[in-house]
């Protein structure tokens, strides 16, 4: 992967991590919002027709790189239509901060009726080692039906990995796909989870 598009996806985990830490230290107890720009390293993913080949990696089905935030962001809580139970924060993590919004649909996919999709981010710290935090994210995504894929080049992240669900429905195949980067800051593990699911 290019060295500007691993320059980018670590200063917006960086960045992202930062405004949710600044912010969370109001002590207002509130969800509070983020204003920021809207993800330049994401793809959507929605559903496709049925038949469609199962992809190997991360790239054919969410986004190579972490998203920034963007005005539905939450601080320190799940932002509004983020589907909560998809990944139920661990007790000795923190979360950060989240954002959630409808992915972008094509004029065939609208005509088709395909299954409404949402962008999430989920951003949480802990004091675990990095090999811990990736395998505890994998035991609560696969416990949610996903499977772990090969994941686009980590560099610049200390760890990531890459996970795929798919299932069928009437209106054709739904492919979910999340990609989980860890960045190991010394004192603990800064985790953004992000992708394309099915909407809640």
């Amino acid at each position: 992967m290019p060295r500007l598009a691993t320059t980018r996806r670590t200063a917006a985990l960086a960045a992202a991590v930062g405004l949710a830490l600044a912010t969370a230290g109001c002590g207002t107890g509130t969800e509070q919002t983020a204003s920021g720009s809207t993800p330049s390293g994401s793809t959507a993913s929605g559903s496709t027709a049925s038949g469609s080949p199962e992809p190997s990696a991360a790239v054919t089905g969410g986004p190579t790189e972490l998203p920034t935030f963007d005005p539905s962001s939450a601080v320190a809580t799940y932002a509004q239509g983020f589907p909560a139970d998809l990944f139920p924060m661990p007790e000795d993590a923190t979360l950060l901060a989240s954002s959630a919004q409808p992915a972008p649909t094509s004029e065939g996919a609208k005509k088709a009726k395909a299954v409404a999709m949402t962008q999430v981010t989920l951003n949480l710290s802990s004091s675990r080692k990095t090999d811990q935090v990736i395998k505890q994210a994998k035991q609560i995504l696969t416990a949610q039906g996903f499977k772990q894929i090969s994941a686009p080049d980590s560099s610049g992240l200390t760890a990531q990995t890459a996970f795929l669900r798919i299932t069928k429905g009437k209106s054709g195949e739904v492919q979910e796909s999340l990609v989980v980067g860890v960045l190991d800051d010394g004192d603990r593990r800064l985790c953004s989870i992000s992708g394309t699911v099915r909407t809640p």
